[in-house]
């Protein structure tokens, strides 16, 4: 009787080589949409905190004779302070503790947060608030000079800080204008608004050299009106660039942009 000899076909090296190029091609194409889709996961992440954050803030207004908060803010003196701890119950973590959803104050693409020395992983906060100002330093609304009076110290007019108890009807980024003695706090039509709650910033802000937690295609900023042109050429238009979240108001509606920071040293109509 005669034996056959089975053999048992495989790839050759060329093959193996083949697609082995293949698949790294393959993951080559797939990478960037990954990083993308992972990136566009923690933005909507982000968004939606912000949207938690927001509406801890309008429960607390309605609860208080439609007053907003008067939060003030450890960290302007004390970077490393922790904005949640009790010895600084006028802090934005200790006012909003109830209202705002514990998991909502973290951004998972944050870069930076508070306490500032804290590991990338042990920050209890990674957003800013336009508070009053620093811990025992803010002054309520209800105390300043000139307010209701449309003139240079009213909080409406300067309308730098928002959290200082005011009744929320004033609750608005835009600068108020006298116009000609007539409707004294009437809503003007300044060139740019202030965010009310943003990402947290790397870098040297103030300077011109922020660095940004997320990149893709910024929003156009509808709101900045007269000064939109010089806007959008000091931020390099539009495109996908690096930029931030942040959440601005009018009264009681809100609007989340995803755009660039905005020095104010920088030309504005």
């Amino acid at each position: 009787m005669f034996h056959r000899r089975r053999t048992c076909g495989g790839f050759t090296l060329i093959e193996l080589l083949v697609v082995i190029s293949v698949i790294a091609l393959l993951v080559s194409i797939l990478m960037p949409s990954l990083g993308r889709a992972r990136e566009n996961a923690k933005q909507l992440v982000c968004r939606n905190n912000l949207r938690n954050i927001w509406t801890g803030i309008l429960t607390y207004t309605y609860e208080n004779r439609d007053r907003v908060p008067f939060m003030e803010d450890v960290n302007i003196t004390d970077p490393n302070a922790d904005p949640f701890d009790p010895l600084y119950p006028t802090t934005v973590g200790r006012v909003l503790l109830d209202f705002v959803n514990p998991g909502s104050w973290t951004c998972p693409g944050a870069i930076a947060g508070f306490p500032a020395g804290a590991a990338e992983n042990e920050w209890t906060l990674t957003y800013t608030f336009s508070a009053a100002g620093a811990i025992g330093k803010g002054v309520p609304y209800d105390k300043a000079p000139g307010r209701n009076t449309g003139g240079p110290l009213d909080p409406a007019v300067s309308n730098y800080i928002h959290f200082d108890g005011r009744p929320i009807r004033l609750l608005d980024g835009r600068r108020y204008v006298q116009n000609g003695g007539i409707n004294e706090n009437e809503k003007g039509t300044w060139n740019v608004r202030r965010e009310i709650v943003a990402d947290a910033l790397a870098g040297e802000p103030m300077l011109g050299r922020p660095v940004y937690p997320h990149s893709g295609a910024l929003n156009r900023r509808l709101d900045l009106l007269k000064a939109r042109h010089q806007f959008e050429i000091n931020t390099n238009g539009t495109g996908v660039k690096s930029g931030y979240l942040e959440l601005h108001c009018d009264a009681e509606k809100a609007e989340i942009l995803f755009t660039r920071f905005w020095v104010p040293h920088w030309p504005r109509y």
